[in-house]
C-alpha cells in the first residue's frame, strides 16, 4: 500500500503543488488562458451551454466541453481562477491516472514499467509546460486515452461495454477539441495487425468493425450537442465551427490557422523525450544498445509488441499533422502518452528514486524560472488593473485591436466591448464623448486620442493603454494587485 502511494499517489499530490504555485507566480496569461476564461464566464452569464460566446457573439472556434468543466467547477466552488485550475488540475491528474492504465495493459505483468509511469509523466518537459494552463490538449489526451484503453481491453475481452465506453470517449474528444480526435486515434488503430499478440483474441477485420461501431457511438454525444447547437443559431455555427474551422486549419487558408513549412514539427520532437535523453543513467543502462543502435530497435520492434503500438502511434501520428498546414506545438501534445511509455520501457531498470528526483528537479527549475518571470516579465502580462479599470466604467468601453478576452473574466464584463481598429479610434471617440478606449501591446511611439486613464508596461516595447473623451481622468493606482479574489 505505502508503496503504491510512494510510486503513484505521491506524483499526484506534487502535480498539485505544482499547478498552486506555479498559478500563485503568474498572472492569466493572454491571449489563450484569457479568451477560454472569457469564453467560459460569458456562458455562466447567459445561461447559455449551448452555444458558446465570446465578447457576446457566437464563438465557434473551439468545442464546449472545457467551457462546461470549468462552468461545473464554478458552480461548486465560486467564479475564480483558483476553481478554473481545479479544473486544470484534474484533467492533468486524469490523463496521469489513464497512462499508468494504458502501461497496465500494454505491457501486462511489468510491475517495475508500471510503477515508474506516474514520476516520468510528472518530469516531462512537455506536460509540465502544459499542466497547469488552461488549454484544451491535455483534455483531448485523456479522451484518447480513454478511447484507446477501452479498446485495447476489447481486443482481449470482447464486450459491447468497452466499445460504448471507446465511443463515449471518443465523443467527447470531438466536444473537447474538435474532429481532429479522429486523426490521433486511426493511426493506432489501422495498425492493428502490427502490434496484435496472442492476448488479443479479436481477428483484425472484427476489431476494425468495433472500432467503426466505437466511432458511431462517438455521434451521439457529439450529435447531443450539436443539434440544439444547429436549432440555436439556424446551422451558421456548426459550418464555422465543423468547415471554416477544420478544414481551414488544414489548408492554412483559415487567418489564425498558423500555416508553417511541413518540417515544423521535427526539431520539436526530442522535446518528447525531456529530459531523461540527458540522464547519464539512461545512456549507461544502454551502453550495449549504443554501440548497435539500429540493431538494438529493430531486435526491440521485433520482440515488443508494444512498443510497435507506441510507435505506429506517435509516428504517423506526427507525419499526419506535419502535412496539414495550420501547426502549432501543442498540437503533439496527445502524443504525450505514447512518448512517456517508451521512456518507461526504457528506464524500467533505473530505480524509482532516481526517477523521482529527476522529476523534482525538472519541477523546481520550472518553478524557479517562473519566480524570476514574477519578478521581471509576468507583471508586465497582470491585465487586472486595466480589467478593473473597465468594470467600473459605466459609459460604453471600445478596445483597439485583436480582442483575446484580456477584459472579460478579469472584469466580470456583462456586456460586450465594441472592436474597432485603430483607424477608427478618434472617430469612434468623437462619436462616444463619454467613452474609453482601451489597447494592449501598443508599441512605445503608438497612443490612444482622449485623455489618458491608464498607460503601463505589457510586452518588451509595448504598453497598455486607455483614455477617455470628455470626462475628467480618473485616479488609479497600477501598482501591484492582489488578483487572489479572480
Amino acid at each position: 500500500m505505502l508503496r503504491g502511494i510512494q510510486t503513484f499517489g505521491l506524483p499526484i499530490l506534487v502535480l498539485a503543488a505544482f499547478v498552486v504555485v506555479s498559478a500563485a507566480l503568474r498572472p492569466v496569461l493572454p491571449p489563450d488562458e484569457t479568451r477560454y476564461l472569457t469564453v467560459a464566464w460569458e456562458m455562466l452569464v447567459n445561461r447559455d451551454f449551448i452555444v458558446p460566446t465570446f465578447n457576446f457573439a457566437a464563438y465557434h472556434h473551439k468545442p464546449p466541453l472545457l467551457f462546461w468543466l470549468i462552468d461545473l467547477s464554478w458552480g461548486g466552488f465560486g467564479v475564480s481562477r483558483v476553481a478554473a485550475l481545479a479544473t486544470v488540475f484534474a484533467v492533468s491528474a486524469t490523463v496521469m491516472v489513464l497512462m499508468r492504465r494504458l502501461a497496465a495493459e500494454l505491457f501486462p505483468g511489468d510491475d517495475a514499467l508500471v510503477e515508474r509511469v506516474g514520476w516520468l509523466t510528472l518530469g516531462n518537459v512537455v506536460f509540465v509546460i502544459f499542466a497547469g494552463l488552461i488549454l484544451f490538449d491535455l483534455l483531448l489526451t485523456a479522451c484518447i486515452l480513454g478511447a484507446l484503453i477501452a479498446l485495447l481491453i476489447h481486443t482481449r475481452s470482447p464486450s459491447w461495454r468497452w466499445i460504448a465506453i471507446a465511443g463515449v470517449a471518443i465523443g467527447l474528444g470531438v466536444l473537447a477539441k474538435g474532429p481532429v480526435v479522429y486523426l490521433h486515434l486511426f493511426w493506432p488503430i489501422a495498425a492493428y495487425p502490427l502490434w496484435r499478440t496472442e492476448r488479443q483474441a479479436l481477428a483484425p477485420r472484427t476489431f476494425w468493425q468495433s472500432a467503426g461501431l466505437a466511432v458511431l457511438v462517438s455521434l451521439l454525444p457529439v450529435a447531443a450537442w450539436v443539434v440544439p447547437a444547429l436549432v440555436e443559431t439556424n446551422g451558421e455555427f456548426a459550418r464555422s465551427l465543423i468547415w471554416d474551422q477544420t478544414a481551414g486549419r488544414i489548408s492554412g487558408s483559415l487567418s489564425s490557422s498558423h500555416a508553417r513549412p511541413f518540417w515544423f514539427y521535427l526539431p520539436l520532437l526530442p522535446i518528447f523525450a525531456m529530459p531523461w535523453i540527458f540522464s547519464p543513467y539512461v545512456w549507461a543502462a544502454h551502453k550495449g544498445a549504443m554501440r548497435r543502435p539500429l540493431a538494438a530497435l529493430l531486435e526491440a520492434w521485433r520482440s515488443t509488441p508494444a512498443l510497435r503500438f507506441l510507435i505506429l502511434w506517435f509516428v504517423p501520428v506526427a507525419a499526419s499533422f506535419s502535412l496539414i498546414a495550420g501547426k502549432q506545438p501543442h498540437y503533439l501534445v496527445p502524443l504525450l502518452p505514447a512518448a512517456v511509455l517508451v521512456s518507461a520501457y526504457v528506464m524500467r531498470g533505473i530505480s524509482v528514486r532516481l526517477i523521482g528526483i529527476g522529476a523534482g528537479i525538472v519541477l523546481g527549475l520550472t518553478i524557479l524560472g517562473q519566480a524570476g518571470a514574477a519578478l521581471s516579465v509576468f507583471p508586465n502580462y497582470d491585465l487586472a488593473p486595466l480589467a478593473r479599470l473597465v468594470a467600473a466604467r459605466a459609459g460604453p468601453v471600445a478596445f483597439v485591436g485583436d480582442y483575446q478576452g484580456e477584459l472579460g473574466f478579469l472584469g466580470s464584463l456583462r456586456r460586450p466591448l465594441d472592436v474597432i481598429d485603430g483607424a477608427e479610434a478618434e472617430r469612434w471617440l468623437g462619436d462616444h464623448p463619454d467613452g474609453m478606449l482601451v489597447a494592449i501591446g501598443l508599441r512605445q511611439d503608438e497612443d490612444l486620442p482622449g485623455r489618458p486613464l491608464l498607460d503601463a508596461p505589457f510586452a518588451l516595447d509595448r504598453h497598455m493603454v486607455a483614455s477617455e473623451g470628455g470626462l475628467p481622468p480618473a485616479a488609479l493606482n497600477t501598482g501591484p494587485v492582489d488578483d487572489s479574489a479572480r
